[in-house]
Formats: structure tokens, C-alpha cells, sequence
């Protein structure tokens, strides 16, 4: 899987990410993520589907973030 976006940030002290990957298929998944214990992701599968579909829900949730962004790419 290809990473092509991921936003980090802090919201009332979790460290919590988003991101869009992209398969050998081309199906794109946006995944939400949580910064656990010992430094270790956990990842969970939020939506699938068409490259411009999620990258518009991307944005969306970039738009509405209330969080205090720590990395974006």
C-alpha cells in the first residue's frame, strides 16, 4: 500500500492521525489512527472507494479539524 496523504495532530492531549492509501489496485481507503501505548499506531479502516471521493472526504476532515496539526503531507 502507498501512502498519499497523512495528517498528525494532538487534540486534548491524544496523538491522532489520518491518512489516504492507495492499493496495487488503485482502491483508495481512508484510515483513522490513534498513537497508543509504547509509541505503537492503531490503525482502523474508516472509508473505501474513488480516488477524487476520498480525497474530497480528505479535505473535508482537514477542514473541520480542530486539532493542533503536528505533520501534514
Amino acid at each position: 500500500m502507498k501512502t498519499l496523504a497523512i495528517t498528525i495532530g494532538v487534540f486534548r492531549n491524544q496523538v491522532y492521525a489520518y491518512r489516504l492509501r492507495q492499493d496495487e489496485e488503485g482502491r483508495v481507503r481512508l484510515e483513522l489512527g490513534l498513537k497508543g501505548s509504547e509509541r505503537v499506531w492503531e490503525w482502523r479502516p474508516w472509508k473505501e472507494g474513488g480516488l477524487e471521493q476520498m480525497r474530497t472526504l480528505y479535505q473535508t476532515l482537514q477542514a473541520h479539524d480542530r486539532g493542533r496539526w503536528l505533520k501534514v503531507e
